[in-house]
């Protein structure tokens, strides 16, 4: 039986929420390059974005746009003017405006092998941020290979999230305070987003692919991060292991109350 080509497979994973399907059509096109480039332009240059999205047709459109900015930059720039030009349906216009977004960023810098960070403009204290996860990168056992990207971005007031893993496409948004801190507060959220860092790494080491939805898989992330961690900063881990001994058989047994129906 013949093997479908990968950007097929990409779409007909999409269709099908078969994410590991997604996850390694999208990594063999972004490393086919150029010519993959050409086949998700063929796919965009079609008819059907004319039309009300239906179905998971409604995904494709930000989808393809998605991956040919990864594939080639330059490519999906005059993608984009094509399609502004065309007579795209209003759903379809919207996303590609938000996708247009990306024209022009630049990362902050790269991570090892590569990996682009993105860092939004309003976020406080941008450098000191940039050098915490150049560092944070750095830490024995951490696992970077095949994240595709990292974006950081500011942390709506309320936001109930701290970092997402996007399981489709191996990357990872993490959220940061847009205002200024100091003191004793800004080292509390250093600490707190780095481990929100190997956390989200952690998802992506482990394979997850409901991260954030199953409590196993959350605690395997968390597993992860006390281990980054406890490498990192072995004397902080140390202290707080210390401080925290006395009272682990009263947080066993809070535990298990809280495991009972």
């Amino acid at each position: 039986m013949q093997r479908r080509p990968a950007i097929d497979r990409l779409l007909r994973g999409i269709s099908t929420d078969k994410i590991e399907t997604v996850r390694d059509a999208w990594r063999e096109l972004i490393g086919e390059g150029a010519s993959s480039a050409q086949l998700i332009q063929e796919k965009l240059n079609t008819s059907a974005w004319l039309d009300a999205p239906r179905g998971p047709a409604s995904r494709y459109f930000g989808v393809l746009l998605a991956l040919l900015d990864e594939v080639d930059p330059a490519a999906f720039e005059k993608e984009v003017d094509r399609l502004r030009a065309s007579r795209l349906h209003p759903l379809h216009r919207q996303t590609l405006e938000l996708m247009a977004k990306r024209i022009g960023e630049v990362p902050a810098m790269h991570l090892a092998g590569g990996i682009p960070v993105f860092v939004a403009s309003d976020i406080a204290d941008r450098a000191t941020l940039i050098a915490d996860m150049q560092r944070w990168s750095q830490t024995r056992g951490v696992s970077l290979a095949h994240i595709t990207r990292i974006d950081v971005i500011g942390r709506e007031q309320g936001a109930g999230y701290l970092g997402k893993y996007n399981r489709f496409f191996s990357g990872i948004v993490l959220t940061w305070p847009s205002g200024p801190s100091r003191g004793i507060r800004r080292w509390w959220r250093r600490l707190g987003g780095e481990f929100t860092f190997y956390h989200e790494i952690g998802h992506h080491t482990a394979g997850h692919i409901e991260a954030g939805q199953v409590d196993t898989q959350e605690q395997e992330a968390d597993d992860y991060a006390r281990r980054m961690m406890a490498n990192a900063r072995p004397v902080l881990t140390s202290v707080v292991r210390a401080l925290i001994w006395p009272f682990r058989p009263l947080l066993r047994r809070l535990a298990a109350a809280g495991a009972r129906p």
